[in-house]
């Protein structure tokens, strides 16, 4: 991963975290992020946000791209184009929450209906594929 692509995912997160710090009641909604947990089969996964409330536990990924995003819910991996032609793969962010949700769910002894995933994409993206995704695939409004 290079420099500018690490500094373009903390800059995202941060604005979520920021966001999130202003708009939530610190008193219905409990914020951890950038927390990293250990799997199963070994290794480990980073979970950009996590929202702790009455209302569920919600799992946010975020994801700080450019261009036209084209992907469906069942794709492995998701197409991030320019308009002058350049393209680039990335792993769905949807089965990449979902890994995250299942961790973090076998670790708290908790069924995954507690949980709520959430796909968080800022900056100037576009996505080419809305109607082929779940509402819970958002480019604005998140908080």
């Amino acid at each position: 991963m290079s420099l500018k692509s690490t500094f373009k995912g903390f800059l995202g997160e941060t604005v979520i975290n920021v966001a999130m710090w202003l708009k939530l009641e610190k008193d219905v909604y409990h914020r951890l992020n950038g927390i990293t947990l250990p799997r199963a089969n070994g290794g480990s996964t980073q979970i950009d946000h996590i929202i702790v409330s009455v209302y569920g536990i919600f799992v946010i990924e975020t994801k700080n791209y450019k261009g036209w995003i084209y992907g469906s819910e069942n794709q492995k991996q998701w197409t991030q184009a320019f308009p002058n032609g350049s393209k680039f793969k990335f792993q769905n962010p949807l089965r990449q929450n979902y890994l995250h949700i299942k961790t973090l769910a076998d670790l708290l002894g908790l069924e995954l209906s507690y949980f709520h995933s959430m796909i968080a994409f800022i900056g100037e993206c576009e996505l080419k594929t809305r109607d082929e995704l779940p509402e819970h695939v958002l480019t604005g409004g998140m908080v």
